[in-house]
């Protein structure tokens, strides 16, 4: 791409010095980047830092999972039907029988899958899951994968 600028009115995906995402930010603050020659333009939507940043491994992975992380992994559909209304969060080894918080657990659920799974696991049920629930390597991938930026795809690992 020659000579690309940012597009006013976006988001822009950062990127370390190494080509990992680290960041969605806003158009503005890309061109402060820019402006303070702290990053470089790669396309309309993309800049890259030009000294490495070490991010905290705590910061990448996200050890416990949040209520909107989960219905952003699970793409905000039931993980029974694919239904995507009256949705909650289901645990699949529900918490009476020691079920926990964690990422493999937890799935996004319409009310009516729930209350027919109800305090049962699933092999007590005619039910199956559409995909094994799974901690995200982190949480950029999340954010890049349901983007829907043509321009970021590149970067999703």
């Amino acid at each position: 791409m020659a000579n690309p600028t940012i597009q006013p009115n976006t988001s822009v995906l950062v990127l370390n010095s190494s080509y990992e995402p680290i960041n969605i930010t806003n158009w503005k603050r890309a061109i402060v980047l820019l402006l303070k020659e702290k990053a470089q333009v790669l396309s309309h939507r993309v800049i890259r830092l030009l000294s490495y940043v070490k991010i905290p491994l705590s910061k990448i992975v996200s050890h416990r999972p949040s209520k909107a992380m989960i219905y952003k992994r699970d793409n905000n559909s039931c993980q029974y039907c694919g239904s995507t209304r009256h949705l909650t969060i289901d645990h699949i080894i529900p918490k009476s029988k020691g079920g926990s918080e964690e990422w493999t657990n937890l799935v996004v659920a319409c009310s009516k899958c729930n209350t027919k799974k109800g305090d049962k696991l699933i092999s007590q049920t005619d039910m199956k899951l559409i995909k094994q629930p799974k901690a995200p390597h982190n949480t950029m991938q999340i954010k890049l994968n349901q983007s829907g930026v043509d321009e970021w795809e590149e970067y999703i690992f």
